[in-house]
């Protein structure tokens, strides 16, 4: 069966003051205690060392290239600090993460839902057949949701942050073979205007999505802020299948995900990394409406192919978390991708048969 993805990057985008800070140096304390502790710091042991080794190996070749060999105690030093590295972004990286998820899983908080009056802009960025896919078949797209030239220089500002280090490996999913990507967390105020023009008119656009959804769907989403930008190689990178949020004990509090893909503009399907959208899963409110014999059968039909979407440049892809399976398939040309989690309560707008987009 698919698994839900705990973690992630997700928040919101207001609630300041005095209060607000002392709770988030206070929640950003007890985070780092908590990872830093000698049992977690263990776990992260083989993956720390992994990454260290790889790094090192990659410093040495590039040595021995230029002509260069490094001696025993030099490779002793520069292990240690390599590994001392490693291991302080795996920290950074896992406090991030829970942060981020603390923040979104407060989806009942008012304070913070994302009201269509409030909203300064327009909310008329996705079509009527996105929002009337996205809420009966499980997904929708838009092609070209942001002009090519923003797009082009999307790309090369999320170069840079590859080049400059930023992305990082989750790895314990890396070792599990569950996923392969390496992932950024951003917040809106992290984007520099001067050097990132394009992350930020994508963020600012991104950020009006649970707006135009509540005003046309109800959905109960909450205002979001927290980017999650990820970089697939072109070795075969992947993600595994897998639900990004769920019911009950699987409820992480998402409900819509919105992917937005950068990729150079001479891709193509022989390229791979697309995502594939399996069948959507049938809510508890509509399990509850069928007999055990037809709640099995749905169940079977889990593992049925819906679509493959590629992920052309400029393309933005909304799914909703819990319903609908999806995975990234092997990857031969590098591609990015920017995802915005949206939260909000289950119920809302889960009820496709009471569902009527609004004109």
């Amino acid at each position: 069966k698919p698994h839900s993805h705990g973690h992630g990057d997700h928040g919101h985008g207001h609630g300041h003051g005095h209060g607000h800070s002392k709770e988030k140096q206070d929640r950003a304390t007890r985070l780092i205690e908590y990872w830093t502790k000698a049992d977690q710091l263990r776990d992260m042991v083989p993956g720390v060392m992994e990454k260290t080794n790889n790094i090192l190996e990659g410093v040495k070749a590039k040595g021995q290239k230029d002509g260069m060999v490094m001696d025993a105690e030099s490779e002793k030093h520069v292990r240690k600090d390599i590994l001392k590295e490693a291991l302080i972004r795996e920290v950074v990286f896992r406090v991030q993460r829970d942060n981020a998820e603390e923040q979104g899983n407060r989806s009942t908080d008012g304070g913070i839902l994302a009201t269509p009056a409030g909203f300064q802009g327009s909310l008329e960025n996705l079509t009527p057949a996105t929002i009337k896919s996205l809420m009966e078949r499980g997904f929708g797209l838009e092609d070209d949701w942001l002009d090519s030239k923003v797009v082009g220089k999307l790309y090369k500002e999320m170069e840079l942050l590859e080049f400059d280090g930023k992305f990082i490996e989750i790895s314990n999913e890396r070792m599990r073979g569950t996923r392969t990507d390496k992932l950024l967390w951003r917040t809106l105020d992290q984007f520099d205007r001067e050097k990132q023009p394009g992350l930020c008119a994508l963020s600012k656009k991104m950020m009006s999505i649970p707006f135009e959804l509540n005003k046309k769907c109800s959905l109960l989403l909450q205002v979001s802020a927290h980017f999650q930008l990820a970089v697939y190689s072109a070795d075969h990178a992947h993600c595994s299948k897998h639900l990004d949020g769920g019911y009950g004990d699987r409820d992480n509090g998402r409900k819509i995900s919105a992917i937005f893909y950068v990729t150079d503009p001479s891709r193509d399907e022989s390229h791979g990394g697309a995502l594939r959208m399996y069948k959507r899963h049938k809510n508890p409110y509509e399990l509850e409406k069928l007999t055990p014999e037809e709640a099995k059968a749905t169940e079977d039909a889990t593992d049925e192919v819906d679509e493959d979407l590629v992920p052309k440049p400029g393309r933005l892809v909304l799914l909703r978390s819990r319903d609908m399976p999806h995975e990234v398939l092997e990857n031969r040309r590098k591609r990015f991708a920017v995802s915005l989690y949206l939260f909000g309560p289950p119920g809302p707008g889960d009820q496709p048969d009471g569902y009527h987009a609004k004109r």
